[in-house]
């Protein structure tokens, strides 16, 4: 048999365009081979998102009781224990404020009308019997209460750069590469902060972790996403954020088996260093190989998922090369190692090329602006699920809990119509529960709690299929630049949620209002986007803009009405 050197390579512009990537990729179809990899970037969501989403539990608040002026320890009664004896000098009304009396007046409430308190100035006691967390350790409680939200803050400041960081990244050097890079950050930072001393540090640490989750979260999303055919994406994007789900149901368990945080911490990060374990097993991706000119490489790839998935078929190497005759594909991806690796494309594309023409420009600032409202109602109810009144464990088991009917519910109307409609209606129908909740009557339980459960219902499917509409929307050029970009405007939304819930102290119904009258114009923006479904990843912009006289560039039915059986693991 000829060597492969003896081939002639097909021209960069006929192999990468979208056309031959879809008869690539259809030749490729789902088979064991996928299976195989879509398993092991399962696994390691569960492992790693278990460490990205402890920040919920180790920055919860503990409770803690104030020392009073003088306090003296020999001077507790000897039928009160000295929590007993701290919680008589403690207002009712004010946690942050201590009485300034003798133990006698508090007691017998001698001058209960004349009772004085002091600040709460003279140390505190947390009650770490149930559990600790950073707060407990650094005592941000009362005068230092803001620093629990600045934690919180850098880490989704984090979250900004890693998003436009490892997009870079991730676009130039590859998505594996891209994603396990991140891991490493997630790790290092995530079991650093457990030995560091000062809270400047740790802040640095917590900045670098979010930093860290959300570069691999985009990498390996995107990775996954362009190994997938069009009739697989919808059930894999169903099955990816259920994967995360499932993975921070972990969390609130873990947590409630380790008190301590420094332990939950390690444990944590323990889980994440077996992600680099499947350095071998997680491929790169083809499109990126593709479009980055390393034809030999995308080949042996390509030829592999045929060999595994036992698939006999000539035609891809037919494609690279300009030979119609050629035998054994197993002898060409073996001899396929020793061809000259077409130098890579000079052309370096970055976030800026995503607002460099009108439409490319409108539709990256209208995905942006949806991502940040779904952020702010998503990051409003989540974390704050432990604050709320009942078991905190069983709190945030009940809002991962309910996203897998809501993502369930996503895929179906995914499946049945287009891939537009069903997040514009989450959105509004998100918007609305919101603008409803206003009316809800003081002293009622079960309406507010119904209405939280709807909206997080909603407002979990619209955020789970967000990401499937920008990954399908954005050229594979600038795929990971944009995920990035919208991720950047989601961690805008999830700062700002907070400071708009203050605004109730000034007019109650104003920060649900927003939130419904945002979510509903945002969902309403998205109508005008062009439909991804049955359509082909756009390879680059003249792609895209190729969209605006097609009305569809797959004339067959959608396969994304295949059962989701078929995507069984």
């Amino acid at each position: 048999m000829a060597e492969i050197e003896e081939y002639q390579l097909k021209s960069d512009k006929e192999i990468n365009s979208s056309a031959n990537i879809k008869q690539l990729l259809e030749k490729c179809t789902y088979g064991p081979y996928q299976r195989r990899v879509y398993i092991c970037v399962f696994i390691t969501q569960i492992l790693s998102v278990v460490l990205g989403m402890n920040l919920t539990f180790i920055t919860s608040n503990v409770p803690f009781l104030c020392y009073p002026p003088n306090y003296n320890i020999s001077a507790i009664p000897a039928n009160f224990t000295e929590n007993e004896y701290l919680q008589m000098f403690h207002p009712e009304d004010d946690h942050c404020s201590v009485y300034n009396n003798t133990f006698t007046e508090i007691y017998y409430k001698v001058s209960s009308n004349n009772l004085s308190k002091v600040q709460c100035s003279y140390g505190r006691k947390f009650l770490t019997e149930k559990f600790s967390s950073i707060i407990s350790e650094f005592d941000l409680v009362c005068e230092k209460k803001w620093l629990r939200s600045t934690l919180q803050s850098v880490y989704f400041v984090g979250y900004l750069f890693g998003s436009i960081v490892f997009g870079v990244i991730s676009d130039r050097f590859g998505r594996k590469r891209s994603f396990f890079l991140a891991n490493l950050f997630l790790v290092v930072c995530g079991l650093g902060k457990i030995f560091v001393p000062s809270l400047t540090i740790l802040m640095i640490l917590l900045c670098f972790q979010g930093y860290g989750y959300i570069g691999q979260l985009i990498s390996i999303y995107t990775l996954s996403l362009e190994l997938a055919t069009s009739g697989v994406r919808t059930p894999f994007n169903f099955c990816f954020m259920c994967t995360y789900s499932f993975g921070a149901m972990l969390v609130p368990g873990l947590a409630y088996a380790i008190t301590d945080w420094h332990y939950l911490d390690l444990t944590s990060g323990l889980l994440s260093i077996f992600v680099f374990f499947f350095w071998t097993s997680i491929p790169e991706s083809p499109r990126w190989l593709i479009g980055r000119k390393r034809f030999a490489e995308a080949q042996a790839q390509l030829l592999e998922i045929m060999k595994t998935n036992k698939i006999q078929n000539q035609e891809v190497f037919n494609i690279f090369t300009n030979d119609k005759n050629s035998s054994s594909l197993i002898n060409v991806q073996e001899e396929g190692k020793s061809d000259k690796r077409v130098p890579p494309t000079k052309k370096n594309y970055s976030f800026i090329d995503l607002f460099k023409t009108f439409q490319v420009a409108t539709i990256t600032i209208n995905i942006c602006c949806s991502w940040c409202v779904i952020s702010m109602l998503y990051y409003g109810v989540t974390l704050n699920s432990v604050d709320m009144a009942g078991n905190r464990y069983v709190n945030f088991v009940l809002m991962m809990v309910v996203e897998i009917p809501s993502y369930f519910l996503s895929h179906c109307l995914f499946t049945r119509f287009d891939h537009r409609k069903p997040i514009v209606f989450f959105m509004i129908f998100s918007g609305l529960n919101c603008i409803v909740s206003n009316f809800a009557t003081e002293g009622s339980f079960w309406f507010p709690l119904i209405l939280v459960v709807l909206g997080k219902l909603g407002i979990s499917a619209a955020y789970g299929s967000i990401y499937l509409l920008s990954a399908e929307i954005f050229p594979t050029v600038v795929r990971v630049n944009g995920i990035g970009i919208a991720s950047v405007s989601s961690r805008i939304g999830g700062i700002a949620a907070p400071f708009i819930l203050q605004l109730s102290s000034y007019v109650k119904w104003l920060p649900l209002s927003i939130y419904g009258v945002l979510s509903v114009a945002a969902g309403l923006l998205l109508l005008l986007l062009p439909e991804t479904k049955d359509r082909d990843l756009p390879q680059t912009f003249e792609d895209l803009k190729n969209w605006k006289t097609q009305k569809c560039i797959n004339k067959k039915p959608s396969n994304d009405g295949k059962k989701l059986e078929e995507l069984s693991f």
